[in-house]
């Protein structure tokens, strides 16, 4: 189960001190939304941090799946992108589950509160737990808009049925989401609780 995995990972990344926050699906259903994650998604704070996780987190000798890459204590990170958004990317296979690391440089984001990407959405971060780990999650509300921009309304349904938000936080989370996406549509459930 995925909630298993979280909590070994949770362990690793706590023990070695290293800085991280929980992002997307499983961080959506660690809040009793009714989703089922198909892997974990982390920020790490910078670069670095996944070199440090690939010390603490398990390795198989052998790449679970050939088509993927995946982090080795030789090769812990891949990296791409240029000087507007720059990866930093480690994946894992732990008990059958894909874990994936990023720390995202994106130097237009720094004054946005957006998951994955602004140093704003650190601070904000909120600490539930898991299997008795602490895991440093992203705000609903800052995923709320992150499924907006992605047409998500499955998940807005399930979301809006279940998690309670901070409506200060889902406006500042969509207005900046809306600078990035201008066209950015509210559905109408959101549009009536902001008003």
């Amino acid at each position: 189960m995925w909630t298993t995995t979280l909590a070994t990972v949770a362990e690793a990344l706590n023990g070695a001190r290293i800085e991280w926050m929980l992002l997307g699906s499983a961080a959506t259903a660690l809040r009793g939304v009714a989703i089922v994650p198909g892997d974990i998604d982390i920020a790490v704070r910078t670069p670095d941090d996944i070199t440090h996780a690939a010390t603490v987190l398990p390795t198989p000798p052998e790449p679970p799946d050939p088509s993927l890459w995946f982090s080795t204590l030789a090769q812990p990170t891949l990296e791409w992108g240029d000087a507007g958004e720059r990866w930093y990317f480690g994946r894992w296979m732990i008990n059958q589950v894909k874990v994936e690391l990023a720390h995202i440089d994106a130097p237009a984001t720094a004054e946005l509160l957006v998951e994955t990407r602004s140093p704003l959405v650190w601070r904000e971060r909120q600490t539930l737990t898991c299997h008795g780990q602490p895991i440093p999650t992203v705000p609903i509300e800052v995923q709320l808009a992150t499924m907006i921009a992605r047409h998500q309304a499955a998940r807005i349904d399930a979301t809006l049925a279940h998690a309670p938000l901070d409506l200060q936080l889902l406006r500042r989370a969509i207005t900046d989401k809306q600078s990035e996406i201008p066209d950015l549509t509210v559905p109408d459930q959101l549009q009536q609780l902001l008003t």
